[in-house]
């Protein structure tokens, strides 16, 4: 109940406050494991991702950890499953890894943004390769997203989000795992990149 009140709140917000269009929603399958992977301008970006594809299905996030800090905020993260993760780790979050990875085995829907963290110009940045770590280890599908015009948010006024197509990426038994990992994770990051809005 708490989390569809959210996600409308959001809904209304986003609809009432700014020129907004979300397009693709019929792109997002309905059941099964599914990784959606958006570019991440601001903190916009994750509301503007879950309240629209909450139509849908619901999501968990993955969620830098100090914001399971924040009073009521990390509650709220805490109840509605989302996973935090320490981006201090310069191999990786395991934790959080093992975390996404068994919510994928039990088929659900997880958000993340493979870059790690917010641009700070509002360019692309070269994506982790902990995203291509879960896609070789699980097989889950991935739904590219691409927003835009949340930089600079919230003194911006038009914003929009577009789903593209699920990708489903194929194992290469000649190459290095590691190899593979920051391979589909560059392959993820210029998909959301490449996606017209």
């Amino acid at each position: 109940m708490l989390l569809n009140l959210v996600k409308l709140t959001a809904r209304i917000f986003f609809k009432t406050c700014y020129n907004f269009k979300v397009e693709g929603l019929d792109n997002i399958p309905q059941t099964g494991a599914l990784i959606i992977a958006g570019n991440h301008l601001s903190n916009a970006d994750p509301p503007a991702i879950g309240g629209f594809a909450g139509l849908v299905r619901d999501s968990r996030f993955v969620a830098k950890k100090e914001l399971f800090s924040v009073p009521l905020l990390g509650w709220f993260f805490r109840r509605s499953g989302y996973i935090p993760v320490d981006r201090a780790r310069t191999i990786g979050d395991f934790g959080a890894l093992k975390e996404v990875v068994h919510a994928l085995e039990k088929g659900e829907s997880v958000v993340m943004f493979p870059e790690g963290t917010r641009s700070k110009t509002g360019k692309p940045q070269k994506p982790k390769s902990g995203i291509g770590f879960l896609v070789y280890k699980t097989g889950a599908p991935v739904l590219p997203v691409k927003i835009e015009g949340t930089f600079g948010w919230p003194w911006v006024r038009k914003i929009r989000v577009k789903f593209g197509s699920v990708m489903h990426l194929q194992k290469d038994e000649t190459l290095e795992p590691k190899a593979q990992y920051k391979q589909f994770a560059t392959q993820i990051m210029d998909t959301i990149n490449s996606i017209h809005i």
